[in-house]
């Protein structure tokens, strides 16, 4: 997907913050001219690399993480200041909605599942395999996994909080949130059609078509519970490594 413009989101508001829509899978240097959060992701992985360290070693991962959090609470400790707030005396919420027990969201933990089960059929395969056609699926099938259900999860919560805030409403966080899990899914399904067309996977084949019809049905699934009207045109940036990767396999 990479950096995605909703329908529903206007030109001013997208502009201001285009990280926001960012799913940060595609083309990270292409993605990172225009989203601050590739940025600085490609800007730590070089800082680890000049210090010869790894970026990905836990033990940095956290450190960062640890720093990212501090810079995070400044922040939001600022803002609840600006709007009055006290962070150690918020009101408990007495509307707490649980939308882990909705239908969507439980088929999402569900169709994670089936995703997770593909990809651990991929740790073997024919030698005379594409790999780099491979490895593109399995990023996709991956980062996938959790996203889908993480989106779905927050679009429901979203959509709880719009019935109540004028503001979030406006913002559509419940649409965009599910647009980004439609997405990833309908990428799912380009991913494994291609493995379809695949000849090294032929004994695989009926497996990642069932799969891929699967993934179309949640998708549609998905459209029909958060924007049933809507027309689905949107504008896609930093896509194209993907798109390039897994066409034209046989």
């Amino acid at each position: 997907m990479g950096i995605i413009k909703p329908p529903w989101i206007s030109q001013k508001w997208f502009r201001s913050c285009p990280f926001n829509y960012c799913d940060h899978f595609g083309d990270k240097k292409l993605l990172a001219t225009v989203c601050i959060i590739c940025k600085e992701d490609i800007e730590r992985i070089e800082k680890y690399q000049k210090e010869s360290k790894d970026p990905y070693d836990m033990k940095n991962i956290l450190d960062d993480v640890a720093q990212n959090f501090a810079k995070t609470m400044t922040f939001v400790q600022i803002q609840a200041e600006e709007m009055g707030l006290d962070l150690d005396n918020l009101p408990d919420r007495k509307d707490s909605y649980d939308y882990h027990k909705e239908p969507i969201f439980k088929l999402m933990v569900k169709y994670g599942n089936r995703v997770e089960q593909a990809t651990k059929d991929l740790e073997v395969v024919p030698i005379d395999a594409n790999v780099k056609l491979l490895e593109k699926v399995l990023d996709v099938l991956s980062y996938s996994r959790h996203y889908v259900i993480s989106k779905i999860g927050r679009a429901l919560q979203s959509r709880k909080e719009e019935q109540f805030d004028l503001i979030m409403y406006d913002l559509a966080d419940s649409k965009t949130s599910a647009l980004f899990a439609y997405v990833a899914i309908q990428r799912n399904c380009q991913a494994l059609l291609a493995l379809v067309k695949h000849k090294p996977l032929t004994d695989w084949r009926e497996n990642h078509l069932k799969l891929a019809k699967l993934s179309l049905k949640v998708s549609n699934l998905i459209k029909e519970e958060f924007f049933p009207l809507e027309d689905l045109i949107y504008e896609e940036f930093g896509y194209g490594d993907f798109n390039q990767t897994i066409y034209g396999h046989e």
